[in-house]
């Protein structure tokens, strides 16, 4: 690749996540810079709950054929095993995967390579997933065509180098995004049928189809991608998947979806309680596992003795993880870091 191009490239990536506002544009703006450097035929992104690296929003139009893409959704979050899904390439040592690499130069034994890749034409895949420190915020997925030679190493590698700076500017978007007013709290439920060839809605509450609407993602059969992808996720597992994502009018959702008898999943749709908000929150913040639970004891009125004997700490030492709690969120009190926890990223500002 030109070594210059990529220079210049790279110093552009950095500007658009500097001034980023919205993650959609940002994918599209960062997706544009790197074919100057990278050149690719289709491409997607999207961003991530850091907390379980399932999708909360991205996009697709540009991406693999509408007919393929339930095939796609499947094999990534369904029971079937395939290489380099997702989930495993966000908890991999490295950030940046080529199936033809992740295959031993043996593309046919990736089943997504069989039944999606190869007949869409698009043989060659790079995946990235946006990663600050092992936490992941996004991915972008690169594909080239028959007629154009598989991403170099090299290639890989200089995307790789983004993937940090990218991370970076999806959470602090995370962070900036000011929720609406969030309306009626009672949670919504939708039943799903998971098959082979799609996820189908059998039955939905008229809240539910409403708060789904305004997700802000691609939609495949009929559903957010990220919906897609919760319930295939729930469907090859026992017990509850879950995720959170915001909607284009701000507000927070928790989504939690559940195998029942056979095909059939439900999904419950419900606007995000302040504390699973803090939860994503303290990731973003990049907060400790003690600064966490120091401020789950701060924000219920706990004072620094408290909270010395819960976590058998000596005062002095809650009080300076209560004082690096302060500088990463940008407070200089515990009822503005109550506020910026909670209020601030879940209730509409009047």
């Amino acid at each position: 690749m030109d070594r210059r191009r990529a220079r210049q490239a790279a110093a552009e990536v950095e500007r658009l996540c500097r001034t980023a506002t919205d993650a959609t544009d940002l994918h599209r703006s960062v997706a544009g810079v790197i074919a100057s450097a990278v050149p690719f035929d289709r491409w997607c992104a999207m961003s991530f709950d850091p907390a379980t690296a399932l999708p909360t929003g991205g996009f697709h139009a540009e991406g693999l054929p509408m007919p393929l893409v339930p095939r796609l959704l499947e094999l990534e979050y369904g029971e079937e095993a395939d290489v380099a899904r997702l989930a495993d390439v966000a908890r991999g040592e490295h950030p940046v995967v080529r199936l033809s690499e992740a295959t031993g130069r043996e593309p046919m034994r990736s089943t997504r390579f069989r039944d999606v890749l190869h007949p869409a034409g698009l043989p060659h895949e790079l995946r990235a997933v946006h990663r600050d420190g092992r936490t992941p915020w996004g991915a972008v997925i690169l594909l080239r065509g028959t007629d154009v030679p598989d991403f170099t190493s090299g290639e890989a590698a200089w995307v790789g180098t983004l993937s940090a700076r990218v991370a970076e500017a999806l959470r602090r978007l995370q962070l900036m995004a000011q929720a609406a007013e969030p309306g009626g709290d009672a949670p919504g439920v939708v039943l799903l049928e998971v098959t082979d060839p799609a996820v189908t809605v059998l039955t939905a509450s008229p809240s539910a189809l409403q708060r789904l609407a305004d997700v802000e993602d691609g939609t495949v059969d009929g559903l957010p991608f990220a919906v897609a992808s919760l319930a295939r996720t729930a469907h090859g597992r026992r017990g509850t998947a879950r995720c959170r994502l915001r909607t284009r009018s701000g507000r927070w959702l928790t989504l939690h979806a559940e195998r029942l008898a056979g095909s059939t999943v439900s999904l419950v749709v419900e606007p995000s309680r302040p504390a699973d908000i803090a939860a994503l929150l303290t990731d973003a913040y990049r907060l400790t596992e003690r600064e966490a639970q120091v401020v789950g004891l701060v924000v219920r009125g706990h004072s620094n003795a408290e909270i010395a004997r819960a976590l058998w700490l000596s005062p002095y030492t809650v009080a300076d993880h209560v004082k690096n709690v302060f500088e990463k969120t940008g407070v200089r009190s515990r009822g503005e870091l109550t506020s910026r926890l909670f209020f601030d990223h879940y209730l509409p500002r009047l």
